[in-house]
């Protein structure tokens, strides 16, 4: 059980791992200052980081912690990952409707940074040995296992972000008559608004449009599916999959994984290397987006004002409100029950999946609904803010350990 010290230390330690991510957000704010990295720049490197680092780090934390033994280990992540975010959409659609919130303020409930931000507190608690209560003895084989734990949240919470927040943000309306296209890029979707009339190319001197108008195809369950399912054909999703597919195969996860493995020191360790990249580089990305973020508000006349009540109300969801019931489901299920494997670390990952400040995807949301400038700077000033208020996650991080701690002597 933790004493009063403990509690201390862990909460120094969730707030030197938020203030580390923070920080490295700051970095990347100084590098769009200094010009090292412009919009063009951020953009490669956010795909430089989705499409190879994240892949990498996802075949080799998920691979290596995969086996015959330990498949079953995952079902419970996938599980939660869908029933959290349908808890949180739940939740945030019902607040909307009630005091007529923004229609941004459901995405921004739902859907937080379920892949850099937790990668790196991960790595803070690494440092500060704040996990060492559940990590069974092992603490770097605790941070892997986590780190995987993390990643397959990842890929379903990236997955039900492009599914579902164009439809949480109300792109299709029944007085439409033509569909915006919307391409998924990684971590973002970019949005190309339909020409007005044919009339506007031949005005600015255009024979022919750019860009076609595509008609908008009819509802079906059938296609609703086939776009989902779509969403899961992408790099990291595919690095996971042949992770897995390498740790269930007994040779291959000894040659792979194993030190006296044949490609353990040299393909192993450089795909590792590599992954290791991809946390940190997505945080300087979305310090640069800030950045730049912040310069179009400094040139816009009008950039609109924070509705005080929904941004105090999304915080709290995000940080108080959701914590306060996933850190009881999972200890209940844990200390309850016999669906959750015996691993703290595990129980501790699933609570903290939920919790964090929203998600940067959210302004490529905003494009996607249509809405005005104004809006958008309003959803980029909340996100900063979001960012700004990072260490509260610190008083989740603890309740969870604790929780992780008392289910532990709980089953022991």
């Amino acid at each position: 059980m933790m004493t009063d010290s403990s509690i201390l230390t862990a909460f120094v330690g969730s707030l030197e791992a938020a203030a580390s991510v923070l920080l490295t957000v700051c970095y990347g704010t100084l590098a769009g200052y200094l010009g090292l990295v412009n919009d063009k720049s951020a953009v490669n490197l956010s795909k430089l980081a989705v499409k190879l680092f994240m892949p990498c780090l996802l075949f080799v934390n998920v691979g290596s912690g995969v086996s015959t033994e330990t498949i079953l280990k995952y079902t419970p992540i996938i599980i939660w990952s869908f029933g959290y975010n349908i808890i949180s959409i739940i939740l945030g659609t019902i607040a909307t409707k009630i005091f007529k919130l923004p229609p941004w303020i459901t995405p921004a409930i739902t859907f937080n940074n379920s892949t850099s931000l937790p990668l790196l507190l991960l790595q803070s608690f690494a440092a500060s040995g704040a996990l060492t209560s559940i990590s069974g003895g092992d603490l770097s084989d605790a941070i892997r296992r986590a780190e995987s734990y993390f990643l397959i949240n990842a890929a379903v919470s990236n997955t039900l972000t492009f599914s579902l927040g164009p439809t949480l943000l109300h792109v299709r309306t029944d007085t439409d008559d033509e569909e915006p296209i919307i391409e998924r890029e990684h971590s973002d979707l970019v949005y190309i608004e339909p020409l007005e009339n044919e009339n506007d190319a031949q005005e600015s001197g255009e024979n022919v449009p750019l860009i076609a108008k595509r008609p908008k195809p009819r509802s079906s369950w059938a296609h609703s599916i086939l776009y989902f399912l779509h969403q899961f054909w992408n790099a990291p999703f595919l690095g996971a999959c042949l992770g897995v597919f390498v740790g269930l195969v007994p040779p291959l996860h000894h040659h792979f994984f194993d030190k006296d493995g044949v490609f353990f020191a040299w393909l192993t360790v450089s795909l590792r290397n590599v992954g290791n990249l991809f946390a940190s580089t997505q945080v300087i990305v979305v310090g640069v987006k800030l950045h730049s973020t912040y310069l179009k508000m400094r040139e816009g006349q009008d950039s609109g004002s924070i509705p005080i009540a929904s941004t105090v109300f999304v915080l709290l969801a995000r940080f108080i409100i959701i914590p306060a019931i996933s850190i009881p489901i999972i200890y209940a299920l844990a200390a309850k029950t016999h669906l959750l494997s015996d691993d703290p670390i595990l129980w501790f990952c699933l609570m903290m999946m939920p919790v964090g400040p929203t998600a940067l995807r959210l302004t490529a949301l905003a494009d996607v609904s249509k809405t005005d400038e104004q809006e958008k700077m309003v959803v980029a000033k909340f996100l900063a803010i979001s960012y700004l208020v990072t260490p509260l996650i610190a008083l989740a991080a603890v309740a969870s350990l604790k929780a992780s701690e008392t289910a532990q002597a709980h089953v022991g």
